[in-house]
């Protein structure tokens, strides 16, 4: 996550930063929002300054929330179009088993099955439904 539009701060104002970060004139925090205030992001403000990037991360998110600036924020993260998730509803939707998409795409069996039976892909499922189906073409 970051400030949307164009990165403010030079990379002279970031290596001061960083410096007075580690000789402990400023806190980590302070450092912080100021990297973010500049345009930086999460992901490089920890690379850069060698603090946990959970610890970042929790300093902007609650810098985001006290000053309002969720309208602010450019999300810089992971892409759903392509994640763990979709993959397996397409693998699942083209008739591959829970089996061979946990196989195939290298994530636990269970955490596949869950997501097949939330929508509504898992073998009992699909026999449910063929039966209901089934049953609805003999009433009429």
């Amino acid at each position: 996550m970051k400030l949307k539009g164009e990165r403010t701060i030079t990379t002279e104002a970031v290596k001061e930063i960083v410096k007075k970060i580690e000789a402990k004139d400023i806190s980590k925090g302070a450092g912080i929002r100021e990297l973010f205030a500049g345009g930086m992001s999460v992901k490089e403000i920890a690379e850069t300054t060698g603090i946990r990037y959970n610890h970042v991360y929790n300093v902007v998110k609650n810098e985001v929330l006290t000053k309002g600036l969720q309208d602010d924020i450019e999300k810089t993260g992971r892409n759903s179009a392509n994640s763990k998730k979709n993959q397996i509803l397409a693998m699942l939707e083209e008739g591959k088993s829970i089996t061979e998409v946990s196989q195939e795409l290298k994530c636990l069996y269970n955490y596949v099955w869950q997501i097949a039976k939330a929508n509504g892909l898992t073998k009992k499922q699909a026999e449910a439904v063929a039966a209901a189906t089934a049953a609805m073409e003999v009433a009429k």
